[in-house]
């Protein structure tokens, strides 16, 4: 014990006298040596304390991970469209019962004639002047605490060939299959799957796309964050073109292994994406891929946030992506399909980004047929 104490007392002494040394023309090339085999100890030392840190933090992201996973196993339907072996939502929308039906068709029937001008997004029963409306108000019953409705009665005018009937529409029903992870986080809008290489729930907050840059689908503060939609997205109606964005995790968690689609080989040969929402399930197929700046004035420079198009916007889009893709991807693209975007962080341009486009899969497209497209990537 003594001598390991008098070892490393003397190892001390030796590059306490290194800076002195080194003045020292005599000692200066052995005084190099040990810096050198100093410094190099050094970077093994702290390489060593980051692969641990690294492996650590990946292992603790796959972990919560597959715990979201489980969370959310829905069994896709094998249909155009629908892909197999990826997991989607069980979740259909219910069919009405006769109940509903019968009211619908009231509502219907008791719509303005041709000769109103009607803009409706779901059925409104337009009511004439001798209908009355009931309004509801909380007035406490003599003698105790509880609230009873009081009805009063409110005339409305008889709609004209002026009215504008307008209702907002009514978003579907949540997918059952949502309910825990809605449950864990009432941000989740989705669940996003690429292969083996992510399968994770996707969050939004309405026009904002800092808080999940710095919060893990938990809520606590990460550097990883969370897979997020963007803020300015609508799922009711649903916009165009979704955009999820994603950290380039350099351990390969989260977006960290989209930059495989810039290998041939994996756009190839990659399975259809499976982005499901709380209100839908859809299978996408790629067709660009490419890294552009967020800088405007940029000669690499690409406004992503584009999500609501006509049909000439929607072509010029699909075109400019096209255009950039560093592949020519055989996967058609039309007005009417609708696309999506994974985006993440990319250090080749300033303030750059790595954008995968694809669009859904079509009633009568399967998962082999799209990949046959794929297999002719070039």
């Amino acid at each position: 014990m003594r001598s390991r104490k008098t070892t490393l007392r003397r190892r001390l002494r030796r590059i306490a006298r290194i800076p002195r040394d080194l003045r020292n023309p005599a000692r200066r090339g052995a005084a190099i040596r040990r810096l050198a085999g100093l410094i190099c100890a050094a970077v093994i030392v702290a390489g060593g304390v980051y692969t641990v840190f690294w492996m650590q933090n990946r292992a603790r992201i796959e972990r919560e991970g597959e715990r979201y996973s489980m969370m959310y196993a829905p069994a896709r339907e094998e249909s155009g469209g629908e892909g197999e072996g990826m997991p989607a939502s069980s979740g259909e929308t219910p069919a009405p019962d006769a109940a509903m039906q019968t009211d619908e068709a009231a509502a219907l029937s008791a719509a303005p004639d041709a000769g109103a001008s009607t803009a409706m997004f779901s059925e409104t029963t337009a009511p004439d002047a001798g209908t009355s409306t009931a309004m509801f108000s909380e007035t406490a019953a003599s003698g105790g605490g509880v609230s009873e409705p009081v009805v009063s009665d409110v005339l409305l005018p008889t709609p004209d060939s002026g009215t504008l009937v307008l209702a907002l529409e009514t978003p579907p029903p949540v997918q059952e299959s949502f309910s825990e992870l809605l449950g864990y986080n009432a941000d989740t809008v989705g669940f996003l799957q690429i292969g083996d290489i992510v399968s994770l729930p996707v969050v939004q907050r309405v026009n904002d796309n800092e808080y999940y840059l710095t919060h893990a689908f938990s809520g606590a503060e990460s550097a990883e964050g969370a897979l997020f939609l963007d803020g300015m997205n609508l799922l009711v109606p649903e916009d165009d073109c979704l955009i999820v964005y994603g950290h380039n995790m350099q351990n390969g968690t989260m977006f960290g292994d989209l930059k495989l689609y810039r290998e041939l080989y994996f756009l190839r040969g990659c399975p259809p994406v499976a982005f499901d929402t709380i209100y839908e399930n859809r299978l996408y197929a790629p067709f660009a891929v490419f890294i552009a700046s967020m800088e405007a004035g940029d000669a690499s420079y690409f406004d992503v946030r584009q999500f609501v198009f006509d049909e000439s916007d929607f072509n010029a889009f699909v075109s400019s992506l096209r255009a950039r893709s560093e592949y020519d991807v055989p996967i058609d693209v039309r007005y009417g399909d609708s696309l999506l975007l994974l985006v993440t962080c990319d250090n080749a341009e300033a303030d750059g980004r790595l954008i995968v486009a694809f669009r859904a899969l079509r009633e009568d497209e399967t998962s082999e047929s799209v990949a046959a497209l794929l297999a002719q990537a070039e």
